[in-house]
C-alpha cells in the first residue's frame, strides 16, 4: 500500500469517474485502474462498484477513503512541521546564575519576548564554581555572580585563568532576608550578634565554601546552620521559620513572596558587587545583549524591605 494509491482514491471520490480522475492526475486510465486493482488485491476488499451513475464506493471502500484522507492530512502536518524547523533556526540561549530573583525575572522577560519563535532556553541556578565552569565550557552563554572585596582578588584570578570577563551590574550592602513576622523585623538594622539565636540558611558550595559562598557575610560557626541547594527551599524555610539568609536584600514584586522582607546589617561595609560573566572571545549574540538589558530592567524594579529602591 502506497501513499500515492491513497491520493488516487481521494481524486476518484471527487470526480466519481476513473477517466476524469486519470486526467486530473495526468495518468492513463488503465494505469489508474491497475493501481486501484492492486490495492484491492492487497487489502482483499472491493473498493467501489461501477454503475450507470458512475463510481459508487462500497462500505469497505468508504471506510478506506476516510483513513486515506486522515493519512494524507497527517502527512501534510508532518511536512509543514519539519519544513518550519528547517527554514526557521531555533534561538538557543543558556544562563547559569547564583540564586537571584532578579536573574529569574530577566529570564522571564527574555522568554516572553520570543513569542511564537522556535527556541531552546536554559536557566541554571547552582554553585558558584558550577557557574564559572558552565561559562568556561560554553554550556551557558553567560553567568551571574557577585564579587566582594574579600574575594575579589582570588575570584578575578580564577576568572582570568579561564579567559572569563566580569561585567558589573550593581552593588548592594548585605541584608538579612527574614519573614515579616520574624522578631528581627522590628529593627531598622540588625547586628551580627542579633543573628546568633536564629538558624542561618546557607547555599551549599562544596569544599570551597568560603571563597565561593553566596553570602558576603560569613557567620563564624553559627550554632544553628541549614544548608540548601535551591532557592525555593530557602524561601520556604524563611517563610515558615525564624531562619534567615544573608544576601543582596533585593525584593521583587511578583517574584519574591510578599511575606519576605530584608533588613540591612549594621556596621558591615563589604558590599556585594553583582555582575555577569562571559568568555572574552565569545560572540555577543542578540540574546546575550537582550538578557543583559533585561537584567538591568529587573534590577531597576527591585526594592529593599523598607521600600527603598537599590538603583
Amino acid at each position: 500500500m502506497k501513499l500515492q494509491q491513497m491520493r488516487y482514491l481521494i481524486e476518484i471520490s471527487k470526480t466519481r469517474s476513473i477517466s476524469k480522475a486519470a486526467q486530473n492526475l495526468y495518468m492513463t486510465q488503465p494505469s489508474l485502474s491497475k493501481a486501484i486493482s492492486n490495492l484491492e488485491e492487497e487489502l482483499h476488499i472491493e473498493v467501489f462498484e461501477r454503475g450507470s451513475r458512475g463510481i459508487q464506493f462500497t462500505p469497505e471502500g468508504a471506510e478506506l477513503l476516510v483513513y486515506a484522507k486522515q493519512l494524507l492530512e497527517q502527512v501534510e502536518t508532518i511536512k509543514k512541521r519539519f519544513s518550519q524547523i528547517k527554514t526557521e533556526e531555533a534561538v538557543r540561549f543558556s544562563v547559569s546564575t547564583q540564586h537571584y530573583a532578579f536573574a529569574v525575572y530577566a529570564f522571564i522577560l527574555l522568554l516572553n519576548s520570543k513569542g511564537g519563535k522556535s527556541f531552546d532556553l536554559h536557566l541554571r541556578e547552582g554553585k558558584t564554581s558550577e557557574i564559572i565552569d558552565d561559562v568556561f565550557s560554553q554550556k551557558s552563554s553567560l553567568g551571574v555572580i557577585f564579587l566582594s572585596s574579600s574575594t575579589d582578588r582570588l575570584m578575578r584570578r580564577i576568572l582570568n585563568e579561564k579567559g572569563i570577563e566580569f561585567h558589573p551590574l550593581a552593588s548592594a550592602a548585605p541584608h538579612v532576608f527574614v519573614n515579616r513576622n520574624h522578631p528581627l523585623n522590628a529593627y531598622e538594622k540588625v547586628s551580627l550578634s542579633q543573628l546568633e539565636p536564629y538558624p542561618c540558611l546557607t547555599y551549599e558550595q562544596g569544599s570551597d565554601s568560603f571563597n565561593f559562598a553566596e553570602e558576603v557575610v560569613s557567620i563564624s560557626q553559627p550554632r544553628q546552620r541549614v544548608f540548601v541547594k535551591d532557592r525555593a527551599s530557602l524561601i520556604n524555610l524563611i517563610l515558615h521559620s525564624n531562619a534567615y539568609n544573608i544576601g543582596t536584600g533585593f525584593l521583587l514584586s511578583g517574584i519574591v513572596d510578599e511575606n519576605m522582607t530584608s533588613i540591612p546589617i549594621a556596621d558591615y561595609y563589604d558590599n556585594m558587587h553583582l555582575g555577569w560573566i562571559m568568555l572574552k572571545n565569545a560572540a555577543m549574540t542578540p540574546e546575550i545583549q537582550q538578557y543583559v538589558g533585561f537584567l538591568h530592567e529587573a534590577l531597576a524594579k527591585c526594592y529593599f524591605g523598607e521600600g527603598q529602591y537599590p538603583l
